[in-house]
């Protein structure tokens, strides 16, 4: 009796390197939109955090009239950078009324210069677990968490506050020189060039950012708390 041969079915190599030449070409198409809408969750997930601090700073001075003291230390246009471990104490102690331990990641009570930020120790900000996001660059895994950052775990933010009255901030030359160089990176050169004199004025009381990271520590990309954007719309 003659038995029919089974087909057996499966790929040869040439259908399989067909299909890995299709899922590379489907990659470098879908890939970097990933990357875009994960950035851009990041960036939204950033100044959403930002406002709500510029919300709070609001609030403390309709309490205490005035802004956080350590704000109010630099000339008004020159930020204060929370990445300076006195100023992010400092930060914590003015909104939550509480120090913030960072190597037992615990609170406790104000004292000291810390009770300056804060005399009364009122709370007008709780930070969450995810605002302590800091990503130690060195890979010490035991730093991460220890500090304010951005999504993307990096604690360069800068904060100005203004100190006049006049519900506007006028930035230094040096921070508006920083932040032109990073919009370059966003935008073509030319219209962030000509929206420079608009960049250096804040219309806000408060302005809260951090800025592309050009050491390859982080990915963070650049975000604000006010509009940035309306003056880089280009012709």
């Amino acid at each position: 009796m003659n038995e029919k041969r089974k087909k057996t079915s499966g790929f040869t190599l040439i259908e399989l390197l067909v299909v890995i030449s299709i899922i590379g070409i489907l990659m470098g198409i879908v890939g970097p939109k990933v990357f875009d809408l994960l950035s851009g969750s990041k960036v939204t997930k950033t100044q959403s955090v930002f406002r709500a601090w510029v919300t709070q700073l609001y609030q403390y001075k309709e309490f205490y009239r005035y802004f956080p003291p350590f704000l109010l230390e630099e000339e008004e246009g020159v930020s204060v950078s929370l990445e300076d471990e006195e100023n992010h104490d400092a930060f914590i102690a003015a909104l939550r009324g509480m120090k913030w331990n960072s190597s037992s990641f615990s609170w406790e009570s104000l004292e000291g210069d810390l009770l300056v930020q804060n005399k009364k120790g009122r709370e007008f900000h709780s930070f969450g677990e995810d605002e302590f996001g800091y990503v130690d660059p060195d890979g010490e895994e035991a730093n991460n968490g220890r500090y304010l950052s951005d999504a993307w775990g990096n604690p360069k933010i800068r904060i100005l506050v203004d100190h006049d009255g006049d519900g506007l901030i006028r930035l230094s030359e040096q921070d508006l020189g920083d932040i032109v160089s990073a919009l370059k990176v966003d935008y073509d050169t030319e219209v962030v060039d000509a929206a420079r004199d608009k960049l250096q004025v804040i219309r806000d009381k408060v302005g809260i950012y951090v800025l592309f990271d050009d050491t390859g520590d982080w990915d963070t990309q650049n975000a604000f708390s006010w509009d940035v954007a309306k003056f880089l719309q280009g012709d």
